[in-house]
């Protein structure tokens, strides 16, 4: 017994050595060159502008929803001499895991947009090369990979459950260039609001319902049991331009169908309306079958500037159409 355990240790000490002599050489070749050391800065991220006056949107907010971000970060080398190229991308729904690694003697440019109560109007997100996606809430390094629709509108929502170039969410931009980290440092994204709100008051409103269509953006339904005024919180399909320029607005084509008790179908205005960045515009008119116009008067409350009213319509007589003929 033993003899086999020293025999057996013998044979265990032959083949360590043979191991480590094989390893020693393998190593001499295989061995890649270590890269030179890279100096890294944790840096956080804050958020300033308009984005800290959401509790004053003329839209009440829910209070167990949460907001959404979506990044893009992009980096340049800190001399120049290359042009901004994708860094990072990342979505949240909060900002205490909104921490990014920046490397030294680069400089960087974060653009964010922000769906507010995104967890209970927001779908998914979309990724130019993986599709759909979700909250990570991280940043993930890539110089290939990017969100799609970053600086477009379009938006994938859940009520109702598709895809719009203006969805009824309440949006925010912000971006931040030429960022140099440094120990100790943040970011600050100043944020802008990129949406707008609509406001439709009908007068002589009394039966059947109203059906609101306002281009890019789902459908406003308004019964006359709810009462005569409706109003929802809409994003511009262009979110780079309506951040540059403070006094952005879209022409955009409305449509007013009332639908009476017995289905018949009477049109009662489609026209384009000058919709302003941060704006409420008040859109009243009258609900009867026979019209030679349609006023549209623009106000503002606390956040909203006054506007000018535009009449609509012509002289001629609205043409009832019955589905059932």
């Amino acid at each position: 017994m033993k003899k086999q355990t020293f025999l057996s240790m013998q044979a265990l000490f032959v083949s360590t050595l043979f191991f480590f002599s094989c390893s020693s050489s393998n190593d001499e070749i295989e061995t890649p060159i270590q890269p030179e050391n890279e100096k890294y800065f944790q840096v956080p991220i804050g958020f300033s502008g308009e984005i800290l006056n959401i509790t004053e949107s003329p839209l009440s907010r829910t209070g167990e929803a949460k907001d959404w971000y979506a990044f893009q970060v992009y980096s340049a080398p800190e001399d120049g001499s290359q042009e901004y190229s994708y860094y990072a991308y990342g979505f949240f729904d909060n900002k205490k895991d909104m921490i990014i690694n920046l490397k030294e003697g680069y400089k960087y440019r974060f653009d964010v947009c922000m769906v507010v109560d995104g967890s209970e109007k927001v779908y998914t997100f979309s990724l130019v090369n993986a599709g759909w996606t979700t909250i990570g809430n991280s940043f993930m390094i890539s110089s290939e990979e990017h969100v799609r629709y970053m600086y477009e509108g379009y938006l994938y929502i859940q009520n109702p459950w598709d895809t719009y170039n203006r969805p009824n969410v309440d949006r925010f931009f912000g971006r931040t260039t030429d960022y140099i980290p440094t120990e100790g440092g943040s970011v600050d994204i100043d944020m802008k609001r990129v949406s707008f709100g609509a406001k439709f008051v009908a007068k002589d409103f009394t039966e059947g319902s109203l059906e609101i269509s306002v281009e890019g953006a789902p459908m406003i339904k308004l019964e006359a049991s709810e009462g005569n005024e409706v109003e929802d919180i809409i994003s511009f399909n262009n979110l780079e331009s309506a951040f540059t320029n403070n006094d952005y607005s879209e022409s955009i084509p409305v449509n007013i169908t009332w639908v009476k008790t017995d289905n018949v179908r009477v049109p009662i205005a489609s026209e384009a309306i000058d919709f302003k960045r941060n704006r409420l515009t008040t859109i009243e008119f009258i609900v009867k079958e026979n019209t030679s116009s349609n006023t549209f008067s623009l106000n503002a409350n606390e956040t909203m500037v006054e506007g000018e009213t535009v009449e609509i319509g012509g002289d001629g007589t609205n043409t009832e159409v019955n589905p059932n003929q």
